[in-house]
């Protein structure tokens, strides 16, 4: 009877082969705490504090096609556009904005200072700008007719799921979230949209007593992941939520929202 593989007798591995396998997963593991986007990580971090919200650059090209489509939908009746990528990371989600705005003019912005230069190295046709994630740079290229928000509104989910947060309210203040989403809200021409992605709390939530519609037309359905509500506690699963609002028109002279 020949033995199974599972039954053959085995060597311990030798000291060398030991001491280079130690090795080769300690330069790996080297490697990528020293990789430029990693490090940008982190001086971002340290450089912004807690105005950070997600802190990851991870992206990549058509990353979100269904609500990018549904926007294109929305959206194919107007001229003229302008559209904001707030928290464009490396810039592959302004690269896929191109596809389906060719005219508009495209606003990419970031908190990561390294994430931009890498962007502003990029051919993508059509006017496209990239500017730093402050009230001022966004403001002087609005308004907007649409906002995307993809993967920003969140902090270190991973880590909130490993360590089953059951209350983020120390962590990840429902206030930080609220405060950005609704200045950005501002900044929407009346019938704009603002698309909301991967975010620890609802938007919902945030935009609530402002002129604003959430589409259940298009984009809604479950989170993809925790939510939470206002006061940080975990919402039970699974939570349905909208990810496309609509601002609601406004009279000429009103002030926009109260922020």
């Amino acid at each position: 009877m020949v033995p199974g593989l599972d039954d053959q007798p085995t060597r311990p591995a030798s000291l060398p082969g030991l001491v280079r396998s130690v090795l080769t997963r300690a330069g790996r593991a080297a490697g990528h705490a020293l990789s430029p986007r990693i490090l940008s990580e982190r001086v971002t971090r340290a450089r912004f504090g807690r105005r950070v919200h997600q802190s990851n650059s991870l992206t990549w090209l058509g990353r979100y096609p269904v609500l990018f489509g549904a926007a294109q939908e929305l959206l194919s009746h107007r001229q003229s556009l302008r559209i904001l990528s707030y928290g464009c990371s490396s810039g592959e989600e302004v690269e896929t904005l191109r596809h389906h705005f060719p005219d508009a003019v495209l606003v990419g912005a970031d908190i990561n200072r390294a994430m931009l230069r890498r962007c502003r190295r990029l051919d993508i046709p059509g006017e496209t700008w990239f500017e730093p994630s402050d009230d001022r740079s966004i403001e002087r290229h609005a308004p907007f007719d649409a906002i995307f928000c993809m993967a920003v509104f969140t902090r270190r989910p991973h880590e909130v799921e490993r360590r089953a947060l059951e209350d983020i309210g120390q962590f990840y203040p429902f206030d930080t979230f609220s405060r950005d989403l609704r200045r950005l809200a501002a900044l929407l021409t009346p019938g704009g949209l603002l698309i909301v992605e991967h975010a620890l709390y609802r938007a919902e939530d945030a935009l609530a007593n402002l002129p604003f519609t959430a589409l259940t037309s298009h984009g809604f359905g479950p989170a993809k992941g925790p939510r939470f509500a206002p006061s940080g506690q975990r919402l039970e699963p699974p939570q349905l939520i909208s990810r496309i609002f609509r601002a609601v028109g406004r009279s000429a002279g009103q002030t926009p929202f109260d922020l």
